[in-house]
């Protein structure tokens, strides 16, 4: 019986080098094909950042190996669903729960942002036109905090307004003095203000005026002033014998006293200015003007240049010399002469 010829040594040893390298060939294209997959990504979480390598094909896979969690009011960019791509960036920002007052409304708030200016940004609000703002705009976003906003604007109203009208003087040395006279009546004239007015919850505050237009001028008031000091006119003879009476002017019945000054508590002054003297009469303005000449049946000529507390309408005083003419007239009714 013949026997199969042996195989040579060194082809045994060839085989057993095949047998050795094989497996070590498929581990190490095993590697490199888990290498080549591999994609490198940077992660930006609030701001910090990091770079990794993936094999995860979705954002939210690569979320899910990096154990970063994301709540449903959190910012993720690009979003979860998107496929992951070597060299990419994801930006990840957490929201951060707030309580914001804004004009009076409570709002509960899940911000993407740093500040308080973010808050009231995510609540639709104008950060710039709330000028009363608590913390401060700059302020960071911390999670449970309150912050409140008050609506405040500036109104603009316009509305209309008096212009009051002056009173100028001026004397006259034709009117008797203490005598006024309104030569022109004083009318008042119409402005239109503009305010600037600042609201804050609803609640109008200070008001500021910025300009004024005169749509009307007022009319000033003059008003003359009389400076003639008043000369008594005596021509009487003596007690009951008067001058003539005049012809012409107007009648006019009133009551008549006597008075002396120097005596019971009268003194020589009248309310023009003039001493007082026989021919002086104290007369009610309203009724008989300061400066006006009379004629008074059994006293004689007189001039209106005194007036008294308790001279009313048709009332005058006529002035005596002495206490005893003055009593002896006593108080009389009379029909007076108004000269022109």
């Amino acid at each position: 019986m013949r026997r199969a010829p042996a195989t040579p040594a060194r082809f045994l040893h060839i085989s057993h080098v095949v047998a050795v390298l094989v497996p070590v060939l498929i581990v190490a294209l095993a590697i490199t094909g888990f290498v080549w997959a591999q994609k490198g990504v940077t992660v930006v979480v609030d701001g910090e950042s990091r770079f990794m390598k993936t094999q995860a094909d979705s954002v939210a896979g690569l979320l899910d190996e990096a154990d970063i969690a994301t709540d449903e009011g959190d910012l993720v960019t690009p979003s979860l669903d998107s496929p992951v791509t070597d060299g990419m960036s994801v930006l990840v920002r957490h929201s951060v729960a707030v309580r914001l007052v804004l004009a009076g409304e409570t709002l509960e708030l899940d911000v993407v942002g740093s500040t308080v200016a973010d808050a009231l940004v995510a609540a639709g609000a104008d950060p710039g036109a709330s000028s009363s703002v608590e913390p401060s705009l700059d302020a960071p976003l911390e999670p449970g905090m309150t912050i409140t906003a008050k609506d405040v604007f500036v109104r603009v109203l316009q509305e209309p307004a008096v212009v009051p009208y002056q009173t100028l003087t001026r004397n006259d040395s034709t009117l008797a003095s203490g005598v006024r006279k309104v030569v022109t009546a004083g009318k008042p004239g119409k402005s239109l203000r503009v305010y600037r007015v600042m609201v804050s919850n609803g609640v109008e505050g200070v008001r500021s005026l910025t300009a004024e237009q005169v749509v009307l001028a007022p009319v000033d008031e003059v008003v003359v002033v009389g400076t003639k000091k008043a000369t008594a006119v005596s021509t009487h003879t003596t007690l009951g014998k008067a001058a003539a009476a005049p012809k012409g002017g107007v009648q006019r019945v009133v009551s008549a006293t006597g008075y002396a000054p120097g005596t019971d508590g009268v003194d020589f002054r009248t309310a023009t200015g003039a001493t007082a003297t026989y021919g002086i009469v104290a007369v009610d303005p309203r009724v008989i003007p300061l400066g006006t000449r009379l004629y008074i049946p059994g006293y004689g000529y007189g001039i209106a240049a005194d007036t008294g507390g308790a001279i009313k309408g048709d009332k005058i005083d006529l002035c005596f010399n002495t206490r005893a003419e003055a009593i002896a007239w006593g108080r009389r009714t009379v029909t007076i002469t108004i000269l022109p």
